[in-house]
């Protein structure tokens, strides 16, 4: 046996090289069991598991292969494929960069770190590192489909359209591209050239990708059972595509259907590998089911396993917040806050939180910081303004408003929120000029066109004011103010009958609104149901009696 080992090991090589991966493992086994020292036999054996998906037994073979050659790249480069399928994206790069102090000119190791670096969102050091491999190996279609990656996860989808047409040109037949192409598209907003890309792969091997892409846009279309049918058939294709699984629970939680959806995302929780995103989804649905003391514990957990996990510190003050323990949420919002700065819910959340404990000057200290360090967040300017006025003062919060539109004049967001101000102040050509620009950049704007149905009625025109609800209601929910609007409206357009209408619904839809009463009253005096009105007048009084 001893003298021709080096023979049976090249044997064992070229069974794995074939493809013969479960006899290439049992004669290095063989071999290994027989006292055989060499660097390739773990080598290849780590490679083995690798391929059969042992990743932890694969990572054990390569760091014996590196103790008997350290000066080897190879096992480096396994090292760095089995933390990479294990999520260990740092680990990963260490261990490519490794192998890259051993082989700089191995066109394998700079498309692995392409990769890394595309999932770890860092798109200068993969553009840097795919430079490099395509000046290796210019024909090689790999580098360029993970830079198609990164820029995807960047937000730069048409940069990533391009980088697929690169993949074309290189190999016509990639398997990922249908998908790879649809997801670009479905970032852009082209729902329905997405789908077609998502059609046209249900027939290749990444038929799960595809169902699951096309499960996303159903559910931003707002077809949930279309979506739930569409997760559910990704799922038959690959049992273990968590993502499909998560978003089936999400989905199943939307439609208020939480115990569904606690069995779809439980035996997630139960793997090895929990990330941060499983336990916040998992947590929402408990707080949906009423567990809302085993959704505080589930997100605990997650904060005192991984403490510098911003997102779990935001999802625990999120919750704690809403439950009603603004003391506990500050604190845990404080964390997020300094772990996920780039994250503007941290300090959205955090304003609530000081808000509701009495610390508003602090409160609108926090937005206005996090307005100046995310001027795009359109939101952000709204919520300074909000906090501005629950303090008394509507100048500075007006002023708040024109800062953002510096930022973004073509936020309809915040010329509404504009309006508004300048609709209350009384300034009628004002609030105009801001409603028609917040229109002429988004027509569906619900916000806009509920206070344009109020701007119409104070201008008189009741008519015009009955066309723009009518707009509205296609946008806005029945709680909304606006439907009380429009009430109104009808009533002074001389139409009672349609007013008492609008006003039931929208009066059984927002019972906590008082001025709800007193327009229904209005209504039935109308129509000369004087016994009626007194009887709305009485419950107005209710609503608005002191507790």
């Amino acid at each position: 046996m001893w003298h021709d080992a080096e023979d049976r090991l090249s044997k064992a090589v070229e069974r794995f090289e074939e493809g013969a991966i479960e006899a290439a493992r049992i004669m290095l086994r063989n071999l290994d069991r027989r006292g055989v020292i060499s660097p390739r036999i773990d080598l290849y054996l780590g490679h083995c598991h690798l391929e059969e998906g042992e990743h932890r037994a694969a990572i054990r073979r390569y760091r014996r292969s590196i103790a008997l050659n350290g000066e080897s790249p190879a096992p480096w480069i396994g090292l760095g494929l089995c933390y990479g399928r294990l999520g260990l994206l740092e680990r990963a790069i260490d261990a490519f960069r490794s192998a890259l102090e051993r082989g700089r000119d191995i066109e394998e190791i700079h498309c692995n770190l392409v990769h890394c670096y595309a999932l770890s969102g860092d798109l200068e050091r993969a553009r840097e590192h795919a430079r490099e491999a395509a000046r290796l190996d210019p024909r090689c279609p790999h580098v360029h489909r993970h830079l198609a990656l990164a820029y995807l996860l960047a937000g730069d989808a048409n940069q990533s359209l391009r980088a697929w047409r690169r993949v074309r040109v290189l190999a016509p037949e990639h398997p990922e591209m249908p998908v790879g192409v649809g997801r670009a598209y479905a970032q852009l907003d082209r729902r329905e050239e997405a789908r077609r890309c998502y059609v046209e792969a249900l027939q290749g091997p990444f038929a799960a990708d595809a169902r699951y892409g096309l499960g996303d846009l159903e559910r931003a279309g707002g077809e949930h059972a279309l979506a739930l049918e569409h997760y559910r058939r990704a799922l038959d294709d690959d049992p273990d595509f968590d993502e499909a699984r998560l978003r089936w629970a999400e989905c199943l939680a939307e439609l208020g259907r939480y115990e569904e959806a606690w069995s779809a995302v439980a035996p997630l929780l139960s793997g090895e590998e929990r990330s941060s995103e499983m336990t916040l989804v998992a947590a929402g649905i408990l707080h949906g089911c009423g567990y809302r003391r085993r959704a505080l514990r589930l997100l605990r957990e997650r904060v005192d396993a991984e403490p510098a996990d911003g997102v779990a510190w935001l999802a625990l003050g999120r919750h704690l917040l809403e439950v009603g323990r603004a003391g506990p949420a500050r604190a845990a919002l404080r964390r997020a806050a300094r772990l996920v700065p780039e994250e503007p819910d941290a300090p959205r959340l955090l304003a609530r939180a000081l808000g509701r404990v009495g610390r508003r000057r602090e409160a609108v200290a926090v937005l206005a910081r996090a307005a100046h360090r995310h001027p795009g967040e359109e939101e952000l300017h709204v919520d300074v303004a909000a906090a501005l006025l629950a303090r008394g003062r509507p100048a500075a919060a007006e002023r708040a408003l024109l800062r953002g539109l510096s930022w973004n004049p073509e936020a309809a967001t915040l010329w509404a929120a504009a309006a508004e101000l300048a609709l209350d102040a009384g300034r009628m050509p004002l609030a105009r000029a801001r409603l028609r620009s917040a229109l002429r950049r988004n027509r569906r704007h619900a916000h806009a066109l509920g206070l344009l149905v109020r701007w119409l009625r104070a201008a008189g025109r009741p008519r015009r004011a009955v066309h723009a609800g009518r707009a509205a209601l296609r946008v806005l929910p029945g709680t909304d103010a606006a439907v009380r609007e429009y009430g109104l409206a009808l009533l002074e357009a001389g139409r009672p009958q349609d007013a008492l209408l609008e006003l039931r619904r929208y009066v059984l839809a927002a019972p906590e609104d008082p001025a709800a009463y007193e327009a229904l009253a209005l209504a039935m005096d109308a129509l000369g149901d004087e016994r009626g009105a007194r009887t709305q007048r009485r419950l107005h009084a209710l609503v608005t009696a002191p507790v």
